[in-house]
């Protein structure tokens, strides 16, 4: 896989179309990572998500999308915390789960049914937030760190591949808590220099792994095990 190293210039880009600099780092992870090929089902992503311009495709991707949400682009509306989705065991390819889980609180029973949903081997992908605002949509359970999500995927029968830590350091973590209430323009102007200061304290002390001490997210790749 290509290493992560996310630009200032890239991220800039972003902030100007209005997207948070949390879920600009946690999309820019996704250029060249994983290809959607095949029987693909977004679990609560609408279709519309702005990681998809980001993933690869190919000719073969078959999406479908479940939510609990009757939105345009939706194929099954229900409860994935409920109910089963109407989908052959082993019939998918890769299921997403892009900021999804906080949201959920009976992560073994939805996690049990990314399992039987997807083929040996098939690959579990997605973001979860950490290091911002308590955002119900309708509800907002839960924070997991990389050890916890680890511990989480291999109880329930997947092979870990990566679990990223999304952020910079201390400044990028405290600027994001303020993201919703900058003008998009002004990130020009305060983004450079919250970069700059993260980058700093790096150099200073380059012993410590900031980025992973002050996780925005967390961006996983879990494998079905065959």
């Amino acid at each position: 896989m290509p290493p992560y190293k996310p630009t200032l210039g890239a991220v800039l880009r972003e902030a100007l179309r209005g997207k948070a600099v949390s879920r600009t780092l946690t999309n820019l992870f996704w250029r060249g990572r994983v290809v959607l090929s095949g029987q693909v089902l977004d679990i609560g992503g609408g279709s519309q998500g702005s990681h998809y311009r980001f993933l690869k495709k190919d000719e073969t991707l078959s999406l479908k999308v479940a939510d609990i949400i009757p939105r345009a682009g939706t194929d099954f509306v229900l409860n994935i915390e409920e109910q089963q989705v109407p989908l052959p065991a082993g019939s998918q390819n890769i299921v997403l789960m892009f900021n999804i889980l906080e949201h959920l609180f009976k992560h073994d029973r939805v996690l049990e049914e990314v399992k039987r949903l997807l083929v040996p081997g098939g690959l579990f992908i997605g973001t979860i937030p950490f290091l911002i605002n308590v955002h119900p949509d309708p509800h907002d359970y839960v924070r997991f760190t990389r050890e916890a999500l680890e511990s989480l995927f291999l109880q329930h029968g997947f092979t870990v591949r990566v679990i990223e830590p999304i952020g910079r350091g201390p400044f990028l973590a405290g600027y994001e808590q303020l993201d919703m209430l900058i003008w998009s323009p002004l990130h020009l102007v305060f983004l450079p220099i919250v970069w700059c200061l993260d980058g700093l304290i790096q150099r200073v002390k380059p012993s410590r792994d900031f980025k992973a001490q002050f996780p925005l997210a967390y961006n996983f790749i879990v494998e079905k095990r065959v």
